[in-house]
């Protein structure tokens, strides 16, 4: 869902919302020698985001085949991960997300909850 913003620019509606666009894409100030307006910043911001989504993804079905400890453990990674993003998604973004994150948060938790911790085998 976070990748459409990606898709499609945002369309001002009024005056007011075209005069907001335009100074986030073309008013730019320096941080630590690189000019950048916000409009970059908040694409990075989304681009990293959906890149961190999709790579735990992968991470997970990569894995899947793992002991259950290891699965366990990286289960708690991605659930305490998806905990930080739905606080932050909570105070600053709409319900679309923060439903979102919610959801693969309760997933992962109760999957973390769920799988076995099976007993190590004796060393050789």
């Amino acid at each position: 869902m976070h990748s459409l913003s990606l898709i499609e620019r945002l369309k001002p509606q009024n005056d007011s919302e075209r005069q907001l666009v335009d100074l986030m894409t073309s008013y730019k100030f320096n941080r630590m020698g690189s000019l950048r307006s916000m409009d970059n910043l908040m694409t990075g911001f989304s681009v990293a985001f959906l890149l961190s989504a999709l790579v735990l993804g992968r991470l997970g079905v990569i894995l899947r085949r793992e002991r259950s400890g290891l699965l366990k453990r990286v289960a708690l990674a991605v659930t305490l991960w998806l905990a930080a993003l739905s606080a932050v998604s909570i105070h600053y973004f709409f319900p679309a997300p923060t439903s979102f994150l919610l959801l693969s948060f309760a997933l992962f938790f109760f999957s973390w909850l769920t799988l076995p911790v099976l007993p190590s085998s004796p060393g050789p």
